[in-house]
């Protein structure tokens, strides 16, 4: 039996949206009770949200949409409806205002209030979705640009409505004032834009209040904010310094050094992907594993250099075949916080390493990464054999080299980090 409808904001009312408390005759619940729901009707679809409360037939007054004042319990159900069509017509209201009212946003909004309410929360519960996903890392990414958006209001909540082109002009200054590069900067805005699409997307804000520059929109453009870092690969003399890095002069900094040319030899791996390896990874003379980052299925040789270098990392114990990991690291979270420790400790390492053999370069594994790449293009190795080696392709392109190229043809070009 319907009841009467909430008063909701007119412009509501002329596109068709409706809501009110029904009580489900056709649904009997025990002891003969009968479910009160919330119904939404819009554009021809209903929804129904559970209110938790429920009452028999005779209890119910279907004008008012209330339990009958002389019911049993009838005062406690009417307060919490009350309160619930107060909250409806907020949820209504706002989303009128960004031009945004649908059963999805209306229903995304009214589950879970405190994580759609601004672009704070929402950013907050993407770091949420994204860490139970297992993605530390890109959770990570919305954690800080959602912490220097908080800065920008001091810590008050920022509506949707009011994240526009000044907002993100306001944060770019913001942020230069602290000290942030263009590059970082540009990381910020990135993660920014990820989560207003992702808003849009869900209803949560209108596609007419997206502040970012378009080919057909004039908005916050990060065209401008360019990296000022230094360009990252190692000379091949420096690389040379590395290789005939003296050992027993320094032998606190011999694992990261070597690590540093396990990376450069293993067409620069990720250390994610090199502190996650195990020895069960290693089959018929290469290892198999899956890029963390992407998912992709990766192998490489195991030739006579990487042998050497594993070498001497195979005295600890455990089922991993770098030091960083022990069988006490379980979780996503628990093994990423360690790898970020241990990356923390290896890059400083690096740099003394590089102070020890004159290289008068910022040493970290991300040099080691780049610096493969550079030696395979320095040796003349066709752009798209990088390309494949790299994975930086889309995955359309990467098929298609995966298809054209065998193993035989990635295993000579790193050959030619060898000579």
């Amino acid at each position: 039996m319907a009841g009467t409808s909430i008063d909701l904001h007119p412009k509501a009312k002329k596109q068709g949206f409706s809501a009110r408390f029904v009580c489900l005759t056709g649904k009997q619940l025990k002891g003969g009770l009968h479910p009160i729901r919330l119904q939404l009707i819009h554009k021809l679809k209903v929804k129904r949200f559970s209110t938790g409360e429920a009452c028999n037939v005779k209890e119910w007054d279907a004008d008012a949409g209330r339990m009958k004042p002389r019911a049993k319990g009838a005062a406690s159900v009417n307060r919490l409806l009350n309160a619930l069509d107060a909250e409806v017509v907020g949820i209504v209201d706002a989303l009128v205002v960004h031009g945004a009212l649908t059963l999805e946003s209306f229903e995304a909004r009214y589950r879970n209030p405190k994580a759609t309410a601004d672009v704070l929360a929402y950013m907050e519960k993407l770091v949420s979705d994204h860490t139970e996903d297992g993605r530390i890392g890109y959770a990570g990414t919305f954690r800080t640009a959602a912490s220097a958006l908080s800065r920008l209001t001091d810590g008050s909540p920022l509506r949707f409505a009011d994240l526009n082109t000044r907002k993100l002009e306001e944060l770019e200054r913001m942020l230069k004032d602290e000290g942030c590069t263009g590059g970082g900067i540009a990381a910020y805005m990135r993660a920014i834009r990820v989560a207003v699409n992702s808003a849009i997307k869900e209803g949560l804000m209108s596609a007419d209040h997206y502040p970012f520059e378009t080919a057909t929109h004039a908005g916050y453009s990060m065209k401008r904010l360019k990296s000022t870092a230094a360009p990252r690969a190692l000379s091949e003399s420096d690389i040379d310094k590395l290789k005939r890095f003296p050992f027993k002069k320094a032998p606190h900094l011999a694992d990261s050094v070597r690590l540093f040319l396990f990376i450069y030899y293993a067409d620069g791996m990720n250390f994610q992907d090199v502190a996650r390896l195990k020895r069960t990874d290693i089959q018929d003379g290469r290892i198999f594993y899956t890029r963390k980052k992407t998912g992709r299925p990766i192998n490489i040789p195991v030739d006579e250099v990487l042998s050497k270098i594993l070498a001497t990392f195979d005295r600890h114990e455990g089922p991993y075949l770098f030091p960083y990991l022990g069988t006490e690291h379980v979780t996503d979270m628990q093994q990423w916080n360690r790898i970020r420790k241990c990356l923390k400790r290896v890059n400083a390492e690096l740099k003394d390493a590089a102070e020890v053999v004159g290289i008068d370069a910022n040493l970290t594994t991300y040099v080691a990464r780049h610096s493969a790449f550079t030696t395979y293009y320095r040796k003349g190795v066709a752009l798209e054999h990088i390309s494949e080696l790299a994975r930086h392709s889309s995955p359309a392109v990467t098929q298609l080299y995966l298809r054209s190229l065998g193993c035989d043809v990635l295993d000579e070009a790193r050959k030619k980090l060898r000579s």
